[in-house]
């Protein structure tokens, strides 16, 4: 059977589907991942490619090798298939780089004749920057919920109205096929059968400047994400900021709510309150049940004051009891 892998987009989200068959990698059915349509272009778009260079010219070494050979020691080196393996853990898109290659790998084992070209592989990440940066000329002067006032496709047309200014910064789109085919019981689809990597960046790209996506930039760590999401309008994204553990979203949140209590005087006089009755617990001075009898008063009186419904003295008063 060898190898296959498509993608198609139904219902906002987008479709990775594949099956293998080979001695490398078998996956005795077909497998499907879907994300949130953009998500596989977002993850692309902040890859850094500096970190992969090492690797795939370690790769191309290990497929020049194969070619100094002889036809009866036809053994693959078991670095160049953990390397394919552990790409695909990386982005969904290397999963098509595997694919491709043990299917290539495999029929050489079993004596067929194949030309590998290991530049294929030497060259994928500057390829790859090379579409980041195109996607960010499109993300930046185009679905930025920033730029300019203009229609998304008025704004597509400017960016592309020169043929040769700024060639090297603008995604190339190329010609890609498709087919129109039904992907599952109530639902038909164009669908891609990728060859390169290239190719689902291309089918991606013109699907959410077709479908007019939005997005913004993260108040935390500056990337792009949907301006509309499924949570509503945020300005900030669900990635993990930096080493924190925490999404930006949560810290976002934090920095809100701060940047609230250092601004509402009763906000202040409810925390430093609730700190010194937390302490009567420790000591037995207050029960626990007392505690939290006593917390939900003290945010309801908290709620009325920030409203305008009970005066500050008042409720500072009522603290101190």
């Amino acid at each position: 059977m060898g190898s296959n892998f498509k993608v198609y987009v139904s219902g906002g989200r987008e479709f990775f589907v594949w099956e293998c068959d080979t001695a490398f990698y078998a996956t005795k059915k077909e497998i499907k991942k879907d994300f949130e349509l953009s998500q596989s272009l977002l993850d692309l778009l902040y890859m850094n490619m500096n970190d992969y260079f090492d690797v795939f010219n370690r790769m191309g070494k290990d497929v020049q090798s194969l070619d100094s050979r002889s036809d009866t020691a036809r053994e693959i080196p078991p670095t160049l298939i953990s390397a394919f393996d552990t790409l695909a853990g990386k982005h969904i898109f290397f999963e098509l780089l595997r694919l491709d290659w043990f299917d290539r790998l495999d029929r050489y084992t079993k004596g067929e004749s194949i030309t590998f070209r290991y530049k294929d592989l030497t060259h994928i990440p500057m390829n790859i920057i090379t579409f980041q940066n195109g996607m960010k000329a499109i993300f930046s002067k185009v679905l930025d919920v920033l730029s300019s006032d203009k229609p998304i496709q008025k704004k597509m047309s400017n960016l592309y109205k020169d043929q040769y200014a700024g060639v090297n910064s603008r995604f190339a789109f190329k010609p890609i096929s498709t087919n129109f085919e039904r992907v599952d019981s109530s639902t038909f689809a164009e669908v891609l059968y990728p060859k390169t990597i290239g190719d689902i960046v291309d089918f991606f790209l013109r699907e959410i400047v077709k479908r007019e996506f939005t997005f913004k930039q993260c108040r935390s760590c500056g990337k792009y994400f949907p301006a509309i999401t499924a949570h509503g309008n945020s300005e900030y994204c669900n990635r993990l900021f930096q080493d924190t553990g925490k999404t930006c979203k949560e810290i976002g949140s934090a920095k809100v709510y701060q940047a609230k209590v250092e601004n509402s005087p009763a906000i202040q006089a409810y925390n430093r309150a609730y700190k010194t009755h937390f302490a009567r617990i420790k000591y037995k001075k207050m029960t626990k049940e007392d505690f939290q009898a006593w917390a939900e008063e003290a945010r309801k009186f908290r709620d009325e004051t920030t409203a305008g419904k009970m005066s500050l003295d008042e409720y500072e008063d009522w603290l101190k009891r």
